[in-house]
């Protein structure tokens, strides 16, 4: 059981409402076999990700600290970070990310359905099967 443990992709939540970031934890911790590390900030986040060796990350985009369109430039800048696919969190439309200077990719937009999360992880992190 602890190999399979150890299996488990990790996604990182970069966001800094504590509540929503709870939600998150929890959701994805019940309904999938991931580990889940949250980041309450840019900066934090900045400074650890390229260690972690994330699968995934969910990337709201108004942070404190470090914002998450300055977050998600120097993830992309850096070797260990710059292939890992990244959602972003946001209230905010495709069009103004393009206009932030983000490529729009996937995005998860606040209020967000459980399911929809839920889907958008298992597409990008699918779960291996035993057997």
């Amino acid at each position: 059981m602890v190999e399979a443990v150890e299996k488990r992709k990790l996604i990182a939540v970069v966001e800094d409402d504590p509540h929503l970031a709870d939600l998150f934890y929890h959701i994805l911790e019940y309904l999938g076999s991931w580990k889940i590390q949250i980041f309450p900030d840019g900066q934090s986040a900045k400074d650890h990700l390229p260690e972690i060796d994330a699968q995934l990350i969910l990337l709201d985009i108004g942070l404190p600290i470090l914002d998450g369109v300055s977050l998600y430039k120097i993830l992309r800048g850096h070797s260990s970070t710059k292939d890992i696919p990244v959602v972003f969190i946001t209230g905010s439309y495709e069009w103004e990310l393009h206009r932030m200077g983000l490529q729009t990719g996937l995005l998860l937009r606040k209020p967000f359905n459980v399911q929809e999360l839920v889907s958008i992880v298992r597409a990008l992190l699918p779960e291996e099967r035993e057997g």
